[in-house]
């Protein structure tokens, strides 16, 4: 039973999952887990979410707790071995994993870091959090996706997290085809992100036709192409799924990829357009419009 819960990675996404569930089941057992300079910033300045002060609870290595029952990973992918190395005090043998992070890689890297046998595949759909300094504002919590790829996500885990966010009353969906669904999230994501980031824009510009919508449903179909190739059920009908959902989003919200950009961080961009362009070189599947976005996003990068 899942009773305590840690956090690594407290941007966006971290913070809109993070203080719910931490509301619903008491800052007593759920933590925040960051290096001690973070952490101390955390309870000096606060959180905000929609202008409210999340009341939460900040830990650090030096602080000692039992090992938490969930583990959530939230940061961006070129954080992770740091956040596997903090984790290392929280977590034991009964610790389950569960990762938020964008693309595919994710779980390989926290299974081959703790153990494949408490790792289950996750991905999250429709929310709109937008941070900006030490809060977020959002409209939409969209859902969180999780289950067994391959040998990986035992029924027993599954269950727990089940039964977990059931109790809590965090919306949540289990597919029958968890594979599909990571890729299905990396389709909209190749798509969605590199777009508003390219042609710096928010969700609006891309709910609308034009040259913004058409480059990013193409690169989206490029997606669909390659996971085909990867034996991944994806068609014609997963795109427009996915763009239905987009279409859904706040207007004035943007992806990821974008608030990166506009802060001068470093992007996701090789989980994105990187991933696809280099399987679709292993296939034989031409990915122009992944080539034009990764050329953009990194020239960008190299302008900051």
């Amino acid at each position: 039973m899942i009773k305590t819960v840690g956090i690594i990675g407290f941007g966006a996404l971290g913070i809109l999952y993070g203080s719910y569930i931490s509301e619903k089941i008491g800052k007593d057992n759920f933590f925040v887990i960051a290096d001690k300079e973070r952490a101390a910033r955390y309870k000096k300045d606060g959180i905000y979410k929609n202008g409210g002060l999340c009341d939460m609870t900040y830990i650090s290595p030096e602080d000692k707790i039992p090992p938490v029952d969930l583990m959530i990973f939230g940061v961006k992918y070129n954080s992770l071995c740091e956040a596997l190395k903090l984790a290392e005090g929280f977590v034991d043998g009964h610790t389950i994993f569960l990762s938020l992070l964008n693309g595919i890689k994710s779980e390989e890297d926290i299974g081959e870091k703790f153990g494949f046998e408490n790792v289950v595949y996750a991905t999250t759909h429709g929310l709109d959090s937008l941070k900006s300094g030490n809060g977020i504002t959002y409209r939409d919590m969209g859902f969180l996706s999780f289950g067994r790829v391959g040998n990986v996500g035992s029924k027993k885990n599954i269950d727990e997290l089940k039964e977990f966010f059931t109790s809590i009353d965090f919306p949540i969906n289990t597919p029958e085809d968890m594979k599909k669904a990571l890729w299905g999230k990396l389709l909209l994501n190749t798509g969605c992100n590199q777009a508003a980031a390219v042609f710096d824009c928010c969700f609006d510009t891309l709910q609308k036709n034009g040259k913004e919508r058409e480059v990013m449903t193409e690169a989206m179909r490029e997606v669909m192409r390659v996971g085909q190739a990867e034996n991944v059920d994806l068609s014609e009908a997963d795109v427009q799924h996915w763009l239905k959902i987009l279409d859904g989003l706040n207007p004035k919200g943007m992806p990821s990829l974008r608030q990166d950009v506009l802060a001068k961080r470093p992007t996701e961009v090789e989980l994105f357009s990187g991933t696809i362009n280099r399987l679709g070189k292993k296939h034989g599947i031409p990915t122009p419009t992944n080539e034009f976005l990764y050329r953009e996003i990194k020239k960008i990068e190299q302008s900051y």
